[in-house]
């Protein structure tokens, strides 16, 4: 009974002290469709993200949010573009995933390799390794830096 109590609290203990990534690609895509007020209750609320206001990023404006780790250096950074409204009704928006942790990145790209999208280019060029999934839903590019210390995860819904 004893090391099914301490069982417990060791596991606990170990889930507070890893940092998993915040959010899943499945997630990311899931934000593409999203309007604003989704967006807002989803990141803020849902998944403890903190708002950081609109910048303009080559001519357009993106919703900035960082999650809430303690430790400022492994903080992961979501940017949105601003909603399009679709023919049929839907909206549709650029997401870009901004993070620190190879950990993050390497989820990311096992995670694109599992879904349904196909790997249809793998290169680099002086800054970065580059990876662009696709499928008929979704556009992915996953950029590592060489130094892997940093990368993003580009989405766009078709």
């Amino acid at each position: 009974m004893i090391k099914k109590y301490l069982f417990a609290i060791l596991l606990f203990f170990a889930g507070t002290v890893c940092h998993a990534q915040s959010l899943s690609l499945q997630e990311l895509q899931s934000l593409t469709a999203m309007n604003s007020d989704q967006v807002y209750n989803y990141l803020i609320l849902s998944k403890g993200f903190k708002p950081l206001g609109k910048t303009l990023l080559n001519g357009r404006y993106y919703e900035k949010f960082r999650s809430n780790r303690i430790n400022p250096e492994i903080a992961e950074t979501i940017s949105l573009g601003e909603g399009n409204q679709l023919i049929g009704g839907n909206t549709t928006r650029q997401v870009i995933y901004y993070t620190k942790r190879l950990q993050d990145l390497n989820a990311m790209l096992i995670q694109a390799k599992q879904s349904t999208m196909t790997l249809i280019f793998q290169g680099s060029d002086i800054y970065q390794k580059l990876f662009r999934f696709d499928n008929s839903l979704f556009m992915a590019i996953i950029a590592v830096t060489h130094d892997k210390k940093s990368g993003t995860v580009q989405l766009d819904e078709k």
